[in-house]
C-alpha cells in the first residue's frame, strides 16, 4: 500500500476508536475494510491486508506520528484511546474532523467528486505538532507576529486545545497564567519542548466560549441579549446553520422572523451582521444598532 494509504488507515483507526470505545479487532477490521473500498475506487490494484500484527505496528506509528496512545482491554475485549484531561470528547471530535479532512486530502480517491476549498489557511502544517504536544502534555515554543506588528516575539506556552473558525485554525494555550488564542497563520518555527505543561491550568471550554460568536472573548464585557428581524428566506439559512447555539426563534410574522441570541458584541459578530445587512434589522440592543449604523454611515461616505 502507498504511504498515503497507510496514513489514511491511521486516521481511520483513530476515528473509529474516538467513536466507539472498546472496539474489538473484528469490528475495527470490518470498519477499515469498508473505508478501504473507497481507496479502491481509483486504484483497483490495491489489496486489503489487515491482521493483529499489522494493527500492532499501526498502534506504534499512531503513537509516533499523532502522539495518541491506543491500548487493549482484556476485560472489555476491545481497543481504546487513553483519555486524560486534555483528550476529552471535544478534543477527540476536533481531532476527528482534522483526520477526516486529512484522509480525504491524502488519499486523493475522491478528488473528482469532492472539491475542497482552495483558499486554505496558512500554517496548517503546524497542526500535527500541536496535536501531538497536547496529547503528550508538552509545552511548545514558537515565534509569533501579531497583526499590525512588524517584529515576531518568542512564545513558550502550555497548549490546551485547538479551534477552527472561519477557515482559520487557532491554538488555545496558557501563556504565563493567562489563557490566550494564537492564530496559526501568525505562528512560525513551532517546536515541541521537553517541558511538561503546568498541572494547575484551569480551563473549561464551554464556560469560556459559551457566549462567543467566534474566537474573541472579551475580558471586561458581559454578553448581550440580541434580537434580530430577518427575512423569511434568511431565517431558513439561519435555521440550517445557526449563528450561535443560543439562537432561537422568538416570533414569526408575515414577512419577517424575530430571532434571539445571547452573545458578546465582538467585531467578528458585527462583521457577520454587516454581511447580512440587506436581510437583517437589529431590534436590540441599542448599542449594537448604533455601532452598525455608524459603520454603514462611514462606509457610505467613502463612495460619495
Amino acid at each position: 500500500m502507498s504511504k498515503q494509504g497507510y496514513i489514511a488507515r491511521y486516521f481511520n483507526i483513530v476515528r473509529k476508536l474516538s467513536q466507539q470505545k472498546y472496539c474489538s479487532f473484528e469490528n475495527l477490521e470490518r470498519f477499515l475494510e469498508r473505508e478501504f473500498e473507497m481507496l479502491q475506487i481509483n486504484d483497483d490494484t490495491l489489496e486489503f491486508n489487515f491482521s493483529k500484527r499489522t494493527l500492532q505496528r499501526d498502534i506504534k506509528e499512531i503513537r509516533n506520528v499523532l502522539g495518541i496512545d491506543i491500548m487493549y482491554s482484556r476485560s472489555q475485549k476491545g481497543y481504546y484511546i487513553i483519555q486524560d484531561d486534555y483528550s476529552s470528547d471535544l478534543f477527540l471530535k476536533t481531532l476527528e474532523e482534522i483526520n477526516s479532512f486529512s484522509a480525504l486530502k491524502l488519499t486523493n480517491s475522491l478528488e473528482s467528486i469532492v472539491y475542497l476549498e482552495k483558499r486554505k489557511p496558512k500554517r496548517a502544517e503546524f497542526l500535527p505538532d500541536i496535536v501531538q504536544a497536547i496529547q503528550r502534555k508538552k509545552k511548545i515554543e514558537f515565534h509569533y507576529q501579531k497583526f499590525g506588528e512588524e517584529k515576531e516575539t518568542l512564545r513558550k506556552v502550555s497548549p490546551i486545545a485547538i479551534r477552527e473558525h472561519n477557515n482559520r485554525w487557532y491554538l488555545i494555550a496558557d501563556d504565563k497564567g493567562t489563557v490566550k488564542n494564537f492564530g496559526l497563520e501568525r505562528m512560525n518555527k513551532v517546536k515541541i519542548l521537553s517541558d511538561k505543561i503546568d498541572d494547575n491550568i484551569e480551563f473549561n471550554y464551554d464556560d469560556k466560549y459559551k457566549f462567543a460568536f467566534g474566537i474573541i472573548v472579551p475580558t471586561d464585557e458581559k454578553p448581550e441579549k440580541i434580537v434580530l428581524s430577518v427575512t423569511k428566506k434568511q431565517a431558513e439559512y439561519l435555521q440550517s446553520l445557526p449563528l450561535h447555539e443560543s439562537q432561537e426563534v422568538i416570533e414569526t410574522k408575515n414577512n419577517e422572523v424575530l430571532i434571539g441570541l445571547e452573545l458578546f458584541l465582538t467585531d467578528d459578530f458585527i462583521s457577520e451582521i454587516l454581511a447580512m445587512s440587506r436581510t437583517v434589522t437589529i431590534i436590540e440592543p441599542k448599542k449594537l444598532k448604533d455601532k452598525v449604523k455608524s459603520i454603514l454611515k462611514e462606509t457610505l461616505e467613502k463612495y460619495e
